[in-house]
């Protein structure tokens, strides 16, 4: 890894930049997560987000790679390049911040309560780009410190893709200003499909994206974080939704925020609710089969090529 400092403006703290030009295995990305433990029990740990960037130079698109995730997540080839896809590109940079030395807590535990999109360019098969991971703010949260992960995609210099994550660390003293939920009208919400999801999903979706958290493969891995059987990855219910809003053409660009309420147990059964504010927008919800538990809740617009 190459590590470069940018210069602090305002007071901020020099960023460090770490250029990751080969990505570690996932398996050594979840050892390091489990190492991380330790940091529980060291005493006096500063609480800084750490002043990171990493960064991927050049990611060349793979099409066997994109038509997997497209497939595990609902896509159809009409509709392109999934507008969602290059979060996977960014998560193993997630990954590194998040099992950081200089990260304060543990991996382990840490919550993703929210993601957004921002599509600004159509992606093709044939792009190289570039993708920087960094924490942004820090949020409050009733029940500990949320902050942001930020994901800048970039072609040829050109931002073309954002994403934020924003992720939770329970039982801490939070500072920052307080974290907004989405407001949507779910009273106007109304039933627009009903989803069938099988045990094997989440180890369906870990082989596409990488994301090998053990709470999503099996039943007794995921007891062991204390769920009564494995939950779906939240990023595929929120594809899973856009996949299935999305009218069958490319995007010219689009937002996407989503909040995820509650886990979704596998094997199970789903709902999708949705209502159209404008021909080119959608509010929804993913509830449970009887449409009384939200699951998750998003807000998606669009603009057709």
């Amino acid at each position: 890894m190459a590590v470069f400092d940018s210069s602090p403006m305002f007071g901020a703290p020099r960023t460090k930049t770490v250029v990751v030009p080969e990505l570690p295995a996932p398996a050594k990305l979840y050892a390091r997560a489990l190492t991380g433990v330790a940091k529980h029990f060291q005493r006096n740990r500063p609480t800084d987000l750490p002043a990171l960037r990493f960064v991927r130079p050049a990611v060349t698109l793979d099409s066997v790679a994109i038509e997997r995730y497209a497939r595990v997540c609902g896509f159809f080839p009409e509709q392109g390049i999934p507008f969602t896809y290059p979060h996977l590109l960014a998560f193993p940079l997630h990954l590194l911040l998040l099992t950081d030395p200089a990260f304060p807590w543990p991996a382990l535990g840490i919550v993703h309560l929210a993601n957004s999109v921002h599509m600004r360019r159509p992606l093709s098969f044939d792009d190289t780009l570039r993708v920087e991971v960094e924490f942004g703010a820090r949020l409050r949260h009733d029940k500990g410190q949320a902050f942001v992960m930020q994901t800048r995609v970039y072609r040829r210099g050109e931002a073309v893709w954002d994403g934020d994550s924003i992720y939770l660390k329970r039982g801490v003293a939070a500072s920052g200003d307080p974290l907004s939920p989405l407001q949507t009208a779910s009273g106007t919400l109304a039933r627009a499909s009903r989803w069938q999801l099988p045990s094997q999903l989440g180890r369906d979706y870990a082989k596409a994206s990488g994301d090998y958290n053990p709470i999503h493969l099996t039943m007794l891995s995921a007891k062991a974080f204390g769920f009564p059987r494995a939950i779906a990855h939240g990023m595929w219910t929120l594809a899973r939704a856009c996949a299935a809003l999305q009218p069958p053409k490319r995007l010219a660009d689009a937002t996407l925020a989503g909040e995820f309420k509650a886990p979704l147990l596998l094997p199970g059964d789903a709902s999708l609710w949705t209502s159209a504010p404008s021909p080119t927008s959608r509010e929804f919800e993913v509830r449970d089969p009887e449409g009384g538990k939200p699951h998750l809740r998003g807000r998606f617009q669009w603009n057709l090529q």
